[in-house]
C-alpha cells in the first residue's frame, strides 16, 4: 500500500507527499527494529534470570553439603588427635584400647567436597556469562567457582592420604568389618534445595575383640615407622581443609544473598 501510494505521488510530482511516505517507511522500520531489540533483550533477561535461579539452587545445595563436611571433618580430626595423643603419651581414649583403635581407624575417613557448579560451567561453555549484565555478579561467581576456597580444599583431597593405606593395612579384618557395620553410616537425604545427596556419619560402637586383642593392634600401629608421621601430616591437612571450607561456606552464603537480590524484580 505504501509502495503504491509512493509511486502515485511520484507520478503526480507531489514531493511533500513523497517525503511523508519516506518518513512513514523510515519510522516503521525504526519501530520494527526497536521492537525486535526489545524482544531480544527481554528474552536474554529471562534466560539470565533462569540461570541465576539455577545458580541460587546450586548454592543452596553447596551450603547443605559444606555444613556436612565441616561437621564430618571436625569429627575425624577429633579422632585423629585422640590417636596422636595415645601415640605420644600412651593415654588411651576413654581408657579403652578398642576406642583408641577406633580413633586410629576413623581418623582415616574421607568425605570430599565437590561444588555444585553445573549451571556455571554450562554458562561458561555456552559463552553466556555475558547475559549477566552486572559485572560485580560475574566477578563474584568467578571468585566462587573458579578460585574459591572450596576448590583449594578439594585439591587437597586429590591424593588419598598415605595414612589411610597404612592404618587400614594394619587393622585386622574383624575390626574393620565392625567399623563398617556398626561404627559408620552412609545415608541419602534430600538437601534444602530438594536434591538427593549422600552423607556419612561416624559413631561409637561395641568392640568385636577383647581389650588385650585391641591393645595388640595398637602395638602394631606404633611399630610402623611411618604411621604416626603420616597421621600428623593428614590431620594437619584436614584442619586446613576445615578452615577453607568454613571460608567457602561464608562465601557461598554471601553469594547466595547477592544472587537472590538480582533475581528479585
Amino acid at each position: 500500500m505504501i509502495l503504491r501510494s509512493l509511486m502515485k505521488h511520484v507520478r503526480d510530482q507531489n514531493w511533500f507527499a513523497v517525503g511523508l511516505d519516506f518518513l512513514i517507511v523510515v519510522v516503521g522500520v525504526f519501530i520494527g527494529i526497536q521492537v525486535a531489540n526489545w524482544n531480544e533483550s527481554r528474552h536474554e533477561a529471562d534466560r539470565a534470570r533462569g540461570y541465576l535461579e539455577r545458580i541460587h539452587t546450586d548454592l543452596a545445595t553447596d551450603l547443605v553439603e559444606l555444613d556436612r563436611r565441616r561437621a564430618f571433618w571436625t569429627r575425624v580430626t577429633a579422632y585423629g588427635h585422640g590417636a596422636i595423643a595415645y601415640a605420644e603419651s600412651g593415654k588411651l581414649v576413654e581408657d579403652s584400647a578398642w576406642k583408641t583403635l577406633l580413633a586410629f581407624y576413623q581418623a582415616s575417613q574421607l568425605y570430599p567436597f565437590v561444588p555444585s557448579d553445573t549451571t556455571y560451567q554450562e554458562m561458561r561453555s555456552a559463552g553466556e556469562l555475558g547475559l549477566l549484565r552486572d559485572q560485580a555478579i560475574r566477578e563474584a561467581l568467578a571468585s566462587y567457582y573458579v578460585v574459591g576456597a572450596g576448590y583449594a580444599a578439594n585439591w587437597l583431597f586429590r591424593t588419598e592420604p598415605e595414612y589411610r593405606r597404612l592404618v587400614r593395612g594394619l587393622t585386622p579384618v574383624i575390626a574393620s568389618r565392625q567399623v563398617w557395620a556398626e561404627c559408620h553410616r552412609s545415608f541419602s537425604a534430600a538437601s534444602q534445595a530438594g536434591r538427593k545427596a549422600g552423607g556419612q556419619a561416624l559413631r561409637d560402637c561395641d568392640s568385636p575383640m577383647t581389650e588385650a586383642e585391641a591393645q595388640a593392634v595398637l602395638d602394631g600401629y606404633l611399630a610402623d615407622p611411618h604411621l604416626l608421621t603420616e597421621l600428623r601430616f593428614w590431620i594437619t591437612n584436614l584442619e586446613v581443609m576445615t578452615g577453607l571450607i568454613s571460608e567457602h561456606e561464608t562465601h557461598a552464603r554471601t553469594l547466595s544473598q547477592r544472587v537472590n537480590g538480582a533475581i528479585q524484580p
